[in-house]
């Protein structure tokens, strides 16, 4: 199965949570040449990742535009784990 935008977004998101950690380390007095090292390998590696999830995104995006076609969503339910799904009727499930 391919990824959505949705999935790719995810992945994104986690991308980023990897350099801002990465960073932090980086910053951190006292930390050492090898923690250093290690967090500037880790943020260049994360930031190629960043930059070809970006593309993917932009061109599963202009894909959509350009054809018209859609995304097939998935309804989470009952089996959601937080929040509350305006989305979602719950009369429907009685």
């Amino acid at each position: 199965m391919a990824d959505t935008i949705g999935n790719m977004i995810d992945k994104l998101t986690i991308t980023n949570l990897r350099i801002w950690a990465a960073e932090d380390i980086k910053r951190k007095k006292g930390a050492s040449d090898n923690e250093i090292a290690n967090a500037c390998r880790i943020t260049n590696v994360a930031n190629s990742q960043r930059n070809d999830l970006i593309q993917e995104i932009d061109e599963a995006i202009n894909h959509m535009i350009s054809t018209g076609d859609i995304q097939k969503l998935y309804q989470q339910g009952s089996t959601k784990m937080y929040g509350d799904d305006p989305y979602l009727e719950t009369d429907k499930l009685k």
